[in-house]
């Protein structure tokens, strides 16, 4: 059954009884008091922050010295005092307190002072830190004199500013220390290697900072005809941690600036494709010019016996069909109009890329059973004016897919090679694919 409300007259209200009237009254007097105070302490505490920071000291030295030889007092409230007052100095006093405590030989005074001076070298580091980043003047230093070639290799900005400052926790004679000489940072590449080998054999974290400054160390060291940090940044600069550091959308374009330069350090096939796929996965659009590089060398390495002529007897790593294919894959993820002259040159490059067993529709591929008594060569070939032409394809804007209708996409590259390889014979398919492209609208 549903309840019905009874409706009744409102009872006149009576005064509370005498007894009641106090503790009422002290109770909202009560609570009265604590908002007035909560008002109070909210108030104090906006105005606290408009106030200016506790003045520090700034004693002269014999005062200094005096309050430090008070740390090693018998008595605790003389060394306590003292501390206290040690706490409020001036960053300008941190040079004079570590050379008093390099003098220092009392261990009571040695543990105090010391606490003292990581405090004031972490202020003075925030304001030196503050000041730099506001700075208008993008080549004001500061006092952290690594910036100037840190700006060298990265161009001088605010966000080349943010990525310099990444290094400071972890690399911080890297920010203290320009690294003008090329030798010099190719030894501060190798320190910067030998810590990541260190921290791999002790399982330790590594951090993506620590890329960032083999990056760094493998621009600056351009011109030390020894160096081979470019080459070694290799295996580092494809794993995680390390590889995060090309990843900071915030810093992007000195990222690309600094890779660019990197990347054209780096020779040899292996260690070119190698280099391509790092950037492709940061998705840095200076992937361009190593692509364009190597499909500019490849005509001069086709002969496997060619030698580097400023290194006697050293046999250069020729770059195979197989490798330009991965530079026709990034011209189809990154490539440019101003691109299609260097690549319509390869339309008729009948070089074999990739050889398919068996191609079976639509665009699937599984090994072939050997026939008994035929000859044993693929069926299906990529030719390297097939890679060309998509990738000319896609930048012109034209729907690829009606030439190449069994081509698969790759998440990575854009397509995989293989899913536009043709039985052997068809020639008149690659014909037809061509003419259209010179027919296409301009």
């Amino acid at each position: 059954m549903l309840a019905i409300p009874v409706l009744r007259k409102p009872v006149p209200s009576t005064p509370a009884p005498q007894s009641q009237l106090p503790s009422r009254i002290g109770s909202a007097a009560w609570i009265g008091c604590l908002l007035r105070s909560a008002c109070l302490l909210w108030i104090s505490s906006l105005s606290a922050l408009g106030q200016d920071p506790e003045p520090r000291l700034n004693p002269d030295a014999n005062t200094l010295r005096q309050w430090v030889e008070e740390l090693g007092d018998s008595r605790f409230e003389v060394r306590d005092r003292a501390s206290g007052k040690l706490s409020k100095l001036s960053t300008d006093q941190l040079d004079h307190l570590q050379e008093l405590l390099k003098g220092s030989t009392d261990p009571e005074i040695t543990v105090r002072l010391s606490s003292v001076v990581a405090k004031l070298k972490a202020e003075r580091q925030q304001q030196i830190v503050s000041g730099f980043l506001r700075d208008p003047d993008i080549l004001n230093d500061h006092g952290l004199h690594g910036w100037s070639s840190f700006a060298r290799v990265a161009g001088p900005s605010r966000s080349s500013k943010r990525l310099f400052l990444q290094l400071y926790e972890r690399h911080a004679e890297l920010v203290e220390e320009a690294l003008e000489d090329p030798k010099l940072a190719t030894e501060r590449g190798r320190k910067v290697l030998s810590r990541i080998q260190d921290s791999e054999i002790r399982r330790t974290e590594g951090d993506k900072s620590d890329g960032l400054a083999l990056l760094y160390c493998a621009c600056a060291s351009q011109g030390d005809e020894d160096s081979k940090i470019a080459a070694m940044a290799l295996r580092i600069l494809l794993r995680a941690p390390y590889n995060q550091c090309l990843r900071d959308p915030q810093s992007k374009r000195p990222i690309e600036t600094m890779m660019e330069q990197w990347a054209g350090t780096i020779d040899g096939s292996y260690e070119q494709t190698t280099a391509l796929q790092i950037m492709v996965e940061a998705n840095l659009s200076p992937v361009r010019s190593l692509a364009k590089r190597m499909l500019l060398s490849y005509e001069s390495n086709k002969n496997p016996t060619a030698k580097d002529p400023s290194v006697p007897n050293e046999p250069v790593d020729p770059i195979e069909p197989r490798d330009i294919a991965r530079a026709f894959q990034v011209f189809f993820k990154f490539g440019k109009a101003e691109d299609l002259p260097l690549l319509e040159k390869w339309l008729d490059n009948t070089d074999v890329c990739e050889e398919i067993s068996s191609l079976n529709p639509p665009g699937l591929m599984v090994p072939r059973q050997p026939i008994p008594g035929a000859p044993d060569r693929p069926l299906a070939t990529v030719e390297l004016r097939d890679a060309a032409l998509l990738a000319c394809m896609q930048i012109a804007g034209m729907d690829y897919r009606l030439h190449f209708p069994t081509v698969r996409n790759s998440a990575l590259w854009g397509f995989i090679p293989s899913s536009i390889a043709l039985k052997t014979g068809s020639d008149d398919v690659r014909a037809a694919r061509l003419e259209a492209w010179k027919q296409r609208p301009q």
